[in-house]
């Protein structure tokens, strides 16, 4: 039965016609090795779907249970690969096993290949709102690599379960045990992306938001940033005829160079509390889209190359449509996906080049899409199952189905016609062909990555101009007035913490660990405006004549009207960053130090808790 989902709002702004998907879509295989499947933005060629499914449902081939956790499954050689935990999938306080697992099945039974279980630490992490493992598995070559809950990164020999070689990274990197700014902190949930012969993942830390590690052993190859991290996954794109590293971190999205780690470019995006996390989308006309809840919403920006630098310039920003944490599609000029936070959640699409929704519809819940050729395939968070076309003008729903029981927050895997999928009890086969095809044989094994060609290393400003790093304030060398305090960061006086990024392109940020601050950011030369809680900041940025100091003028504008003058000064005093604040005619001072490490989770600005269960 063919159900044709009307917009729910005014229908109809755009008139361009359904297109193709941006990214370049590889021939239909039988692998899906990472999060996103073979081009990390859930697109798939169309391998023979079915046009409609029966009363029934699609033909299941094979169910069976599993445990809790949200990672997704990766395909590769017949083998299935996740990771899960033992416990009570329906319960908020469990109970659940303390080990995580990780998973090998045989993609035609279900039945376990080899699997490895491990103490995961225990104490701080949330799982109110379900346990982890959050992560995808990666396969790469012979090599399975997987992050657990609590940061304990390993490779395997994904034909045996052996393991090759693995790091904890809040013991030998001193990484912070969970998100430094939610109240609700659940643990670590971004997907590993492969470089050539590194891994590259987000780690957190003073100069380590990023690091690469070697393949074949586990060493570190580069480690970069002092920006906050998040959960989002990252994405490899081209510019300029080079690839760059994309990552939405907790406060801003930031471009590296993958061969050695050096910033390029950066540009905020802040939810107010490090809760980025769904997977930012990039089209052949260089436009970036990402979508977040809470403070933030969803924007584009556009990104060009210059003098062989990266510039960002924002197209558009929307906090009326929101992107939680399940996976969206661009196709064309559309975005799709569902929009809500805790509330009513719609299925909508969102014009790329202009932020306006096309339309909504009621009928889903929070959803992840995937794309086949001109179908689309949505699964809920209640565990329905749908067929659909989605266009500018609406949604068709061609067939519905009940699949999952309980919470389901795993993104879909397609390899093929068989789809796999899973809640916080079971993972299934689905045959969705038109033949009512079976699960995939073994296949070519995912190619392993040619060796590198390494870039220049890091181009490193000289000292007196460099503003980068984490900062811990030093509050005898301060002068804090609560008056003039440091607008958008905190809403008195000064961030007792603070982390700044300086890419190579020339512009600033600066973020803080307090939980709804909003990244601040300076681009010299031009104006930039950032909306506050109670109003919105308005800087224009120069460099001295020394090029020695960041000088910011601007204004504050309160949400009762009230303007007031303010000027930020930014510079460095040997090894510390100075703040100055003028708000009319309050001044503060502000003097930081470098921040070695972030310490227990119990001592943050915005402290960790004892997990109740």
């Amino acid at each position: 039965m063919l159900h044709l989902l009307r917009p729910a709002l005014a229908v109809v702004v755009c008139a361009s016609a359904f297109l193709a998907p941006q990214s370049s879509i590889p021939p239909a295989s039988s692998t899906w090795t990472q999060w996103g499947g073979p081009t990390r933005d859930f697109h798939v060629p169309d391998a023979g779907l079915a046009s409609k499914w029966p009363e029934g449902g699609p033909p299941v081939i094979w169910s069976r249970p599993l445990g809790t956790g949200h990672s997704s499954i990766v395909v590769d050689e017949g083998r299935l690969f996740t990771m899960y935990r033992a416990g009570n999938g329906r319960a908020k306080l469990g109970p659940w096993q303390p080990e995580e697992v990780v998973v090998s099945l045989d993609a035609k039974t279900g039945k376990t290949i080899w699997e490895h279980a491990y103490p995961a630490r225990s104490g701080y992490e949330d799982f109110s709102f379900g346990p982890g493992p959050h992560a995808s598995p990666l396969v790469v070559g012979d090599r399975v690599f997987t992050i657990g809950t609590t940061q304990q990164f390993f490779a395997f020999d994904k034909r045996t379960g052996k393991i090759l070689w693995s790091h904890d990274f809040v013991k030998e990197f001193k990484a912070p045990e969970l998100l430094l700014r939610p109240q609700v902190k659940v643990g670590y949930g971004c997907s590993p992306i492969a470089w050539r012969d590194t891994i590259i993942c987000s780690v957190g830390g003073p100069g380590q938001s990023v690091m690469a590690f070697r393949q074949a052993d586990g060493a570190v190859v580069w480690r970069s940033g002092d920006f906050l991290t998040a959960a989002a996954a990252p994405i490899l794109i081209t510019m300029g005829g080079r690839q760059q590293l994309v990552l939405l971190g907790g406060g801003a999205v930031t471009g590296l160079d993958p061969d050695n780690g050096a910033i390029l470019w950066s540009h905020p995006h802040d939810p107010g509390n490090d809760l980025n996390c769904t997977t930012p989308l990039f089209g052949s006309d260089n436009v970036l889209f990402m979508s977040s809840a809470y403070q933030a919403g969803s924007r584009a920006i556009q990104l060009t190359q210059s003098g062989g630098a990266t510039h960002a310039s924002e197209l558009w920003f929307t906090n009326r449509v929101r992107f939680m944490f399940l996976s969206a599609i661009r196709v064309g000029d559309f975005v799709y996906g569902t929009t809500g936070d805790f509330g009513p959640a719609f299925l909508t699409a969102l014009n790329i080049k202009t932020g306006e929704s096309a339309w909504q519809v009621r009928g889903f819940q929070r959803a992840s899409l995937l794309q086949a050729g001109d179908k689309t395939i949505i699964l809920n968070e209640d565990g329905d199952l749908a067929l659909a076309k989605l266009s500018p003008t609406g949604a068709e729903i061609i067939s519905r189905a009940k699949l999952l029981d309980t919470v389901s927050w795993t993104a879909p895997t397609l390899v093929g016609t068989t789809l796999y999928a899973r809640d916080r009890e079971k993972i299934v086969a689905v045959a969705l062909g038109s033949d009512g095809g079976t699960s995939p044989s073994s296949s070519t094994p995912a190619t392993a990555p040619a060796a590198p060609t390494r870039g220049a290393q890091p181009a490193t400003p000289p000292p007196s101009m460099s503003l980068a790093g984490s900062w811990t304030l030093d509050k005898a060398g301060s002068t804090v007035v609560d008056d003039a305090p440091y607008s958008g960061l905190v809403a008195k006086g000064a961030p007792p913490w603070m982390f700044v990024t300086q890419p190579t392109n020339g512009t600033v940020l600066v973020e803080t660990a307090i939980n709804t601050g909003h990244t601040r950011f300076y681009k010299p030369g031009a104006a930039t405006t950032t909306d506050i809680a109670n109003g919105v900041i308005s800087m224009t940025t120069t460099w001295s004549k020394d090029g020695k100091v960041l000088v910011a003028d601007g204004t504050v504008k309160a949400s009762s009207g009230v303007v007031t003058p303010v000027r930020e000064t930014l510079s460095r005093d040997a090894d510390a960053l100075v703040i100055e604040v003028t708000v009319g005619d309050k001044v503060s001072k502000f003097r930081y130090l470098p921040l070695k490490e972030v310490g227990p989770c119990s001592s943050w600005p915005t402290p960790c808790k004892k997990a109740a269960g």
